[in-house]
Formats: C-alpha cells, sequence, structure tokens
C-alpha cells in the first residue's frame, strides 16, 4: 500500500497493516514493471540476467531413456559454463541445455548406443501473486484456455492426457499441461514459456504449485510415445524453447509469435472472404445449393468486404466426394468439380475445396489394394462416417498417392484447399521408416504443399500449431461452431472465443480462421456477439447460412463496423489474459449445450487500434467498464 508524504510519518508507526488516520488519502498502487531479460546460467542452473522482485526461476535439462528422467536433478550433478549446462544421465551420455538471447536449445550426446525418448528443462518458479496458466490444447479443435494454478498431476493421470487421440484430447478438462506453450501469472509478474519447434517432439508445459507460492516448471519435449535412436558418439538435437518473466505479457507473446517459423513470414496471403458450404448444408450439399448461394454471397458481402479481401471465395465443404479417400465428384455434381470452378471462376469468383487428405474410409477399394500404405496399427473413427484409415506418408507409394490427388483437384481450378483432420497424421505408430509422429506429420504437410504448388491457398484443420505453420497459409484456430444436428447454438461461440483468447498472439504467424458468424436462428444479440468473435482471430469472414432461407433482414446483423476487422490479418487482443475467477478445469459446448448454462471463463474486453469492445459471455447481465452489457451481448467500452 502506497501513501501520500503528509500521511507517511503517521503510517510508518502505526502497527495495522493499513494507515486508518483520518486524513491519509490512499493513492493507487503503481504497476509492477520489471523484465527479467536475456537467459544466462549461474551454478544453479539455467535462470535470468535480471534479478525482478517477486519472479525468478531455475532450470536444469533431463532426458528421459527407458521410460526414466535422468540427469539434471541437483545443481550438484552438472557443470556449467556461461552458455551451456552439462549434466550427465548414468552411463549413457550427457544432456545439455544452451542458451542464446532468450532461448534455449537442448540436446543429447551420446556415449553408447541408446533410445532418446524426451528431454526436458526442469526446475522451480517463484512468480509473486500468481494465480492462474494458461492450457493449451493439442490441436486446432482442443479446448484452451486459462485455469487456475493447481497441484500435480499424478504420474497415472499424466501418461493417460499425453496419450489421449481424437475426441478424448478435444474435449480435454487441461490442468495437467499445457500442449507447445504456456504463460502463467495474475499479479502483473508473468512466467512465458513455448517451443519455437518441432522437428523430433511433440512438446508440453507443466506448471503447477509446490510448496505454498513456489511453482515446478517442466517444459518437456516428447514423453508421449516418441523413441529416438542415437548412436555412441553421436547427438541429438531436440527441439528449442523461448522464456521470458516480464510483467509484459502480451510482448513476451508477441515476441513469441514472431520468433515461430511460418511460411506467413515469407509468403503472405491476404485473409479471405466469402461463403462456406458446411454449417447449413452439410454433408448433403449439391451442385445446384453451390450455384445458388453464390450470387447471394455476392449480395450480402460486395460494397462491404474491403477490396483485399476480393473476389469472394466461395468452398465446398464435405459432401462432394465419392467417399472419404476417393476425391472425385459424387453424383451430386453433375458438372464435376471442374465444370463448377470454371463456372465460378466465370463469374468473378475464387473458388476453394475440402478434403481430408490423410484419411481414407476402411471401405474403399484403395485399402483393400495397398495395405501397406497404411498404418497397421491405428485408424479414426469418425463419429458418423465411420472408420478411417490413415495414410503413411513415409511410404513412398502413399506419398505418391497423397501427390497424384492433390495435384488433380488443383488441376482442376481449386486454389484453395481445406485439408481437414490433420491431427490423425501425429499419431506415435510405427510406419514404413522408423519416424516420430512429429517427423510423419511434418513429411506429410510436405508432400501436400510441394503437390499444391507455391500459389495454392493451404487451411489447416484439426492440426497442431507448431509443425504446420511453415507449411501453410491459415490455420482453424477452435473448434466448430455448430454440429449437424444440434445447428446453430449460442453455446458454440464462447468455447470459440475462449480458444481465441488463449491463442492470439498466433495470428501474426499464420492467418487464424475462427469458423464462420451463423446468421440464422439465434437472436441479435447472440448473433452479432457470434460476429465479433468471428471477427476477434482477423484472418478470413465467411458466411456458411444457406442464403436461400435466410430473411433478408438478418444480413444486417452482419456487422459493417466488424467486417474489415474480420479480413484484416490482425488479431484483437484480450486485455485480462487471466479473469477474477478462474476455473480449474475446461468445459466444452457440450457440456454447456446438455446444461444450458454458459460456464466458459474468458476475457471480457477486446481490442485493436480502432475499437474497443466490451462482450459479455455469461448469462447474466454485467457491468464493464463502468458500462452495463446485457447478457449474451456486446457493446463499445472506453476509446479506442
Amino acid at each position: 500500500m502506497k501513501h501520500t508524504l503528509a500521511t507517511l510519518p503517521f503510517c510508518l508507526f502505526a502497527l495495522t497493516a493499513a494507515c486508518s488516520s483520518n486524513n491519509a488519502t490512499e493513492a493507487p498502487a503503481a504497476p509492477y514493471v520489471c523484465d527479467a531479460g536475456e537467459l544466462a546460467i549461474d551454478e544453479q542452473g539455467l535462470t535470468f540476467a535480471t534479478a525482478c522482485p517477486g519472479m525468478a526461476m531455475r532450470l536444469l535439462p533431463q532426458a528421459l531413456i527407458a521410460g526414466q528422467w535422468l540427469g539434471g536433478t541437483q545443481p550438484a550433478d552438472c557443470q556449467f559454463t556461461p552458455t551451456e549446462v552439462r549434466c550427465p544421465v548414468e552411463n549413457h551420455g550427457d544432456v545439455v541445455a544452451s542458451i542464446a538471447g532468450n532461448v534455449a536449445e537442448l540436446r543429447f550426446e551420446a556415449a553408447q548406443d541408446v533410445s532418446v525418448e524426451g528431454l526436458a528443462l526442469v526446475g522451480t518458479a517463484e512468480l509473486h501473486g500468481a494465480r492462474g496458466f494458461m492450457s493449451n490444447g493439442f490441436q486446432s479443435w482442443s479446448q484452451s484456455g486459462a485455469l487456475a494454478l493447481g497441484a500435480p498431476p499424478t504420474p497415472e493421470k499424466l501418461q493417460k492426457v499425453l496419450a489421449a487421440r481424437e475426441d478424448q484430447e478435444v474435449v480435454r478438462e487441461g490442468p495437467e499441461l499445457s500442449w507447445w506453450y504456456t504463460y502463467a501469472g495474475g499479479d502483473q509478474r508473468n512466467l512465458f514459456a513455448g517451443v519455437l519447434s518441432a522437428k523430433l517432439f511433440r512438446s508440453y508445459v507443466q506448471v503447477y504449485r509446490d510448496a505454498g507460492d513456489a511453482l515446478t516448471v517442466r517444459l518437456v519435449s516428447g514423453g508421449a510415445g516418441e523413441s529416438v535412436p542415437v548412436l555412441a558418439g553421436q547427438s541429438l538435437d531436440a527441439e528449442r524453447w523461448q522464456l521470458g518473466l516480464s510483467n509484459d505479457l502480451d510482448g513476451m507473446l508477441t515476441r513469441y509469435a514472431a520468433a515461430l517459423p511460418s511460411r506467413r513470414a515469407t509468403k503472405p496471403v491476404a485473409a479471405d472472404a466469402g461463403w462456406n458450404s458446411w454449417y447449413d448444408l452439410w454433408d448433403r450439399v449439391t451442385e445446384q445449393d453451390i450455384r445458388e448461394n453464390a450470387p447471394l454471397a455476392r449480395e450480402a458481402l460486395e460494397g462491404r468486404v474491403p477490396a483485399s479481401a476480393l473476389p469472394l471465395r466461395i468452398v465446398i465443404d464435405d459432401g462432394w466426394q465419392q467417399l472419404w479417400g476417393e476425391w472425385e465428384a459424387n453424383e451430386k455434381f453433375p458438372s464435376g468439380m471442374d465444370g463448377l470452378a470454371t463456372d465460378l471462376k466465370a463469374q468473378g469468383f475464387r473458388v476453394g475445396i475440402w478434403l481430408a487428405p490423410l484419411l481414407v474410409h476402411e471401405s474403399s477399394q484403395l485399402v483393400a489394394d495397398h495395405p501397406s500404405w497404411f498404418l497397421a496399427n491405428a485408424s479414426y473413427a469418425h463419429p458418423t462416417n465411420g472408420k478411417m484409415r490413415i495414410l503413411d506418408p513415409t511410404e513412398p507409394e502413399a506419398a505418391a498417392h497423397i501427390q497424384e490427388f492433390i495435384q488433380r483437384i488443383v488441376g482442376w481450378g481449386f486454389d484453395f484447399l481445406k485439408i481437414d483432420f490433420l491431427f490423425a497424421g501425429t499419431y506415435e505408430e510405427p510406419r514404413h521408416e522408423n519416424v516420430t509422429g512429429m517427423q510423419a506429420y511434418r513429411e506429410a504437410l510436405r508432400v501436400i504443399r510441394d503437390a499444391a504448388g507455391e500459389d495454392v491457398v493451404l487451411l489447416a484443420v484439426g492440426a497442431p500449431s507448431h509443425p504446420t505453420f511453415e507449411y501453410v497459409d491459415a490455420w482453424r484456430l477452435g473448434g466448430d461452431i455448430a454440429f449437424d444436428p444440434i445447428d446453430a447454438s449460442w453455446f458454440f461461440i464462447p468455447n470459440q472465443a475462449r480458444s481465441i483468447a488463449a491463442r492470439w498472439h498466433l495470428c501474426s504467424a499464420v492467418l487464424c480462421d475462427a469458423d464462420p458468424p451463423l446468421l440464422r436462428k439465434l437472436p441479435r444479440n447472440e448473433v452479432e456477439v457470434g460476429v465479433w468473435t468471428a471477427t476477434l482471430a482477423g484472418g478470413a469472414l465467411f458466411l456458411s447460412d444457406d442464403l436461400r432461407t435466410l430473411p433478408e433482414e438478418r444480413r444486417a446483423w452482419l456487422l459493417d463496423e466488424a467486417i474489415p476487422l474480420a479480413v484484416s490479418g490482425s488479431p484483437m487482443v484480450p486485455e485480462d489474459a487471466f479473469p477474477a475467477e478462474l476455473p480449474d478445469y475446461l468445459t466444452n459446448s457440450v457440456v454447456d449445450q446438455i446444461s444450458r448454462q454458459s460456464q466458459h471463463v474468458l476475457p471480457s474486453v477486446w481490442s485493436s487500434p480502432s475499437v474497443r469492445m466490451g462482450i459479455n459471455f455469461t448469462d447474466e447481465d454485467k457491468t464493464i467498464e463502468g458500462t452495463k452489457v446485457p447478457a449474451r451481448s456486446a457493446v463499445r467500452v472506453g476509446s479506442n
């Protein structure tokens, strides 16, 4: 507590925590300002160069060998130089952490032949006043959001979370770990840790309370089933981590995103606007549906969308193909996909198409004819379309097959591919080549990009962020905005917004697609929140209602103020990373749908250079910065 000079002498002698003089005038606490600067190494381990009151961290490297974490458990175990920490791993070799600026790099130097299952930096942190941490999910659809700091998970629980796949991982509750990066804080002091590469291992961060205010920090690459053989005398270079301690959380996040390898850094494209067939017509879509909606999309958007997002793009989603994995037009598309693309382009549209390039339905003749092309011990059970087999891109003939159908689709005239269900390529499973899941996944994306060519826009969906950004132009950063048969519902909107709050900084490394605003069915206030939610990510604006049945007046609910921001290429920024009441676990849209309650916790104020919005994602009226905001509504607040 701070006091004016006039009251300070009295307060110095007060025995109570606060000065109770009637003459005392309390001044607001000065903002805490300190940045711990670059990484450093001392005799205790990896730390920071600048001392910041109430903020500190010390880490040592470890290696996972035969299921055991070995190496730097105590500083006495290790050797230190100004740029390197070296810790012996029994008789297997040394695990080494080297530093440059704010980046730490891990490697293992083998003294004998050994299989390395992971590398980590492990230690403790002081973060005065810390209340919460960001729990990020593995891939696009995975639940992500801020949680209260808690106790460590049991080893059994951690292993279950690391092994989770598909919907099990998507509906994660999140307290055990955060994939790829995290930040922790809550009282102007913030810790950030994020991996910069995904060459070999999937990576995650754990931050949890140890004793009192002390925190345990674990930055782990691997431990999720990976195994990399290293011969005696050889080194294994693993992943790089960027770290920071600062009051400036947004600055740390922005610098991190700028350091991520990404295609956007060298070949940026403008954000798209247009119409996508999925969220009303589903996989029942026909060629006639596409032809009749395209001119209505033009009526709804042209004159309202900035020139940077023109011509409008029409995207044909799931339902055009013969079968998953048999990427040819079905009977609902009598003109063929090439004929439809040609006609739409002649009308002045750009065109895009959906596919799941790594999945093939088990009933496809392709599976019977080429069993060696697929993962032998894993498949994906689609909730409505059945069992899908997973192509192995390390098998040369399977890779050639992927190349062939990608080139064929591009040859039809589509210069935008929405490539979906990509997480299936990350599984730790035996393949034709002895590689990790991350290596196989990156090979799949390389094959797809090479086949598509440099000028085709790739939108990755159901995809982990960090191993994807080097190959694609756009990334879906949240879950679906509606399900069939639930249809449009309020409860999908806070779920999408919470993902954006967790991931907004990544939207400078890739165009972030937050899914379309749905203009049908919901009351106007909820539609407008949906529009702002689609706007927050700044990377796309697609309509997805069947515009033939959408009442004319609802088109105006697509707010003219929001449209330029939605395709600006820049996200709006949440102003409170750690809301006042943090949950212990993440809810999801299905749970909220069943309970008919909005249980998501996320920031209320979002800003861009031109506007600050107060968004009430709750079911009760709320005051945001002095403005009363009705339940499930959005209004301007403050000034920008």
